[in-house]
């Protein structure tokens, strides 16, 4: 086992022949197709629809074995330019087997001999309308169809869909505002509060810094109010015993 370990990376420095091959990465994950290219830290994998990049620190193992992309291109190379049905045939095969990048390329090399064929343009995406070949978008402005956030529609259909959105804006935008307003009101009522509750505070500590004496009748203010609600609260207060003797 060791032995065979440590041969793997020098069999992945050896070129390859352009052919299929399954690349078993690390971890179970699997890609099916032909290496176009491989360096020491990448290899580049033709998977029919385009190249993707795998990185060999991934690569678990390589398992050779011919592919459809193979198939596809030993069969291409045995038709000539003209033979319509030939090129119909492997578009056809080719999109059974998932390979739709080249299920197009032969269907297109159909349209170049036969540009009216009805499996190679509905194939490629046209429709036809008013006995003519047009692209699915050329046939929706043909019938007077607009495109309104992706999506074609009639003109009517596609004013009423604005206006709705305009009217659900709108909306949104007022319960919004309403929200913006009820928070600003309850931070002015919060603010108030804190201001009243302060000011009962002040009023309450008001006399707590007064001087004090100590005289005969115990600890008493030196000084007193003599004015409004202050009197009343000094009347609470012992008076210092008069030095006169009564008569």
């Amino acid at each position: 086992m060791r032995a065979a370990r440590f041969l793997l990376p020098l069999v992945f420095l050896v070129p390859l022949p352009v052919f299929a091959d399954d690349v078993y990465l690390q971890g179970g994950a699997k890609f099916s197709g032909r290496i176009v290219e491989q360096t020491e830290t990448m290899i580049s994998m033709d998977i029919g629809d385009g190249i993707v990049g795998i990185a060999m620190s991934r690569v678990d193992h390589i398992v050779k074995a011919p592919s459809p992309l193979d198939t596809y291109d030993q069969k291409a190379a045995k038709l000539g330019p003209k033979d319509a049905q030939g090129w119909r045939n492997l578009g056809r095969w080719a999109g059974q087997e998932g390979l739709s990048a080249q299920s197009r390329k032969a269907y297109q090399h159909v349209l170049v001999v036969a540009p009216d064929d009805p499996e190679a343009r509905e194939a490629l995406g046209f429709v036809l309308f008013d006995g003519r070949w047009m692209t699915e978008e050329e046939s929706y402005v043909a019938q007077g169809y607009v495109k309104y956030e992706g999506e074609w529609m009639t003109p009517a259909e596609a004013q009423l869909a604005q206006e709705n959105a305009e009217a659900e804006q709108a909306r949104q935008d007022t319960e919004r505002q309403a929200r913006e307003e009820e928070t600003a009101k309850l931070q002015e009522e919060a603010q108030a509060a804190k201001v009243e509750k302060q000011a009962e505070w002040e009023k309450s500590t008001r006399y707590w810094n007064l001087p004090v004496y100590l005289g005969g009748w115990g600890i008493g203010a030196s000084a007193w109010p003599s004015t409004g609600t202050d009197s009343q609260w000094l009347q609470q207060w012992p008076r210092q015993p008069s030095s006169e003797t009564p008569k």
